[in-house]
C-alpha cells in the first residue's frame, strides 16, 4: 500500500513569508492583516500558505521571533566594537533603536499589545535583558573611561532608562501624545543619556 507523505517544506519559501508578513504586519498592525491578504501578497494559495504556518498567531509569533533575534545581533554587533570610544557606541546604538521605531506602526504596537498579550510580554522581557546585558555592561565601561558620571550607578540608571521606555513608549500612551515614537525616544534619550555623561564628553557628544 502506498504511504502519503507531505511534501518537503521549501525553507527559501518560508523565509519570503516571514519577510512580506513582516512588512504587512509592521505597516497595517496584526489584526487588520488576514491570511488571504498575505496569500495574496504573496502570490500563492492560502492553503500553502498554511501548510507553513497553520494560523496567524504561529506565523506572528515567528516574525516577531525572527525581527528579535536580528536586533540582538544588530546590538550585541555595536556594543560589542572595540575600535570607537563607549560615547560612540552609545550614539550608534540610540540610532538603531530610533530606526526600529520608525519601522513598527502603532496599529502593530496596539494589536500586539491587545491582540497577542503573550508575545508582546515575550517582547518586552527580551526588550528588558537586552538593555540589562548590553547597556549595562555599555554605561560601566563608558563610567570607567571618564565618559559617564561616576556619581550614577548603572544599575539604577539602567532601571530608570527601562522603565521611563516601558512606561511612555506604549500604545495607550502614545496614543495620547501628538508625537510619533521615534520622537518620544529621541526625547527620552536627549533626557536620560546627555545627563549621564560627564561635561568633557557632553562637549565632546555635540561636536559630533
Amino acid at each position: 500500500m502506498a504511504v502519503h507523505t507531505e511534501p518537503k517544506l521549501d525553507e527559501e519559501v518560508r523565509n519570503r513569508i516571514l519577510v512580506e508578513a513582516r512588512a504587512l504586519f509592521f505597516r497595517y498592525g496584526f489584526s487588520k492583516v488576514t491570511m488571504d491578504e498575505a496569500a495574496e501578497a504573496l502570490g500563492m494559495s492560502k492553503k500553502t500558505l498554511y501548510r507553513y504556518f497553520p494560523s496567524k498567531e504561529d506565523l506572528l509569533q515567528e516574525v516577531t521571533s525572527g525581527h528579535m533575534q536580528e536586533c540582538d545581533a544588530s546590538l550585541k554587533a555595536i556594543c560589542g566594537r572595540h575600535d570607537v570610544s563607549p560615547l560612540e557606541r552609545l550614539k550608534l546604538t540610540m540610532t538603531y533603536v530610533t530606526g526600529l521605531f520608525s519601522q513598527m506602526s502603532e496599529p502593530l504596537m496596539h494589536d500586539l499589545r491587545r491582540n497577542a498579550p503573550e508575545i508582546w510580554k515575550s517582547v518586552e522581557e527580551h526588550r528588558q535583558k537586552n538593555i540589562e546585558s548590553d547597556f549595562g555592561a555599555l554605561i560601566k565601561e563608558g563610567r570607567q573611561k571618564g565618559m559617564f558620571r561616576k556619581d550614577v550607578d548603572e544599575r539604577l540608571f539602567i532601571l530608570i532608562y527601562a522603565n521611563v521606555v516601558r512606561d511612555i513608549l506604549n500604545p495607550e500612551v502614545l496614543s495620547g501624545l501628538p508625537f510619533k515614537p521615534t520622537q518620544v525616544y529621541d526625547a527620552i534619550c536627549k533626557v536620560l543619556f546627555e545627563g549621564l555623561l560627564t561635561d568633557k564628553a557632553r562637549a565632546e557628544y555635540h561636536a559630533k
